[in-house]
């Protein structure tokens, strides 16, 4: 997934929610770094070229406007023949769907989505042995896991998606998979609001002694603010997106810690 669009779900509006951050406070944690800009100053700085801002714990932030940023990281490339599970069924559905498609037809093909009832389940089904089913705060109320391929259904991409967006903090963590057929050289999501906002990063270090990327950004005009946490394992990139109103801030701030030490 290149990029989201998170107001729906920091605004309360739609399934397709959330996506980014608002501040955290963990033990022995170093100073954040601060990014406030105007539209225009951001502008600027991206046309002057200067791309990079952070690189902290494995990921870099770069391209951070007054309303966006772009979070990567570089990873090894996953064997198929490490992925041993039923997703597999994906590499003769993909090419069916280039092979039917028609230039009026509604959906582009290069795509799978599969409905599991649990992230065990979805476990199961990708059947990649280091992926983990990180702690999750809620019941699950969407489990589902996406792919990604071409016409000669080479799976390129694995996402393992868990949603609840009833809770007073509303939640979803990924799992994204890159295989040895993905052709970026990074792992890379683009994070756009549809207001200027400001953005602060951090990090802070799990009991396994993994770095926990963090983003926050200040509230939109719903009240809603975000926190989001990115940990790299077993070359599985995981994220976990939380919006919530200040009132809620301290649940929101243990939801990311705790799934950051479920982590191994």
């Amino acid at each position: 997934m290149k990029r989201e669009d998170i107001y729906e779900g920091m605004s309360g509006i739609g399934p397709d929610l959330i996506e980014e951050a608002e501040k955290h406070v963990f033990a022995a944690r170093r100073k954040p770094k601060i990014f406030r800009w105007a539209a225009a100053a951001a502008v600027f700085v991206l046309l002057c070229g200067v791309g990079v801002y952070g690189a902290t714990g494995g990921f870099t932030v770069k391209k951070v406007m007054a309303n966006g940023y772009t979070i990567s990281t570089s990873l090894s490339r996953i064997p198929m023949k490490a992925i041993t599970g039923d997703v597999n069924e994906a590499s003769v559905i993909i090419p069916k769907q280039f092979e039917n498609y028609k230039p009026y037809s509604s959906l582009y093909p290069g795509s799978f989505c599969k409905d599991l009832r649990s992230a065990e389940e979805a476990a199961d089904y990708v059947g990649y042995s280091k992926l983990q089913t990180p702690y999750f705060p809620y019941e699950e109320a969407k489990t589902q896991v996406q792919v990604s391929g071409d016409r000669k259904g080479r799976i390129s991409q694995i996402v393992v998606s868990v949603d609840n967006y009833t809770a007073k903090v509303r939640a979803f963590s990924r799992a994204t998979l890159y295989t040895e057929h993905y052709s970026r050289k990074a792992y890379e999501m683009e994070n756009v609001y549809p207001q200027d906002v400001s953005f602060t990063q951090d990090e802070f270090q799990t009991a396994a002694g993994l770095l926990c990327k963090t983003i926050e950004t200040s509230p939109l005009d719903s009240g809603y603010k975000g926190i989001t946490g990115y940990i790299v394992s077993g070359d599985v990139v995981y994220s976990c997106h939380t919006a919530f109103l200040s009132k809620d801030q301290a649940e929101a701030e243990k939801i990311i810690h705790d799934w950051a030490e479920s982590i191994k």
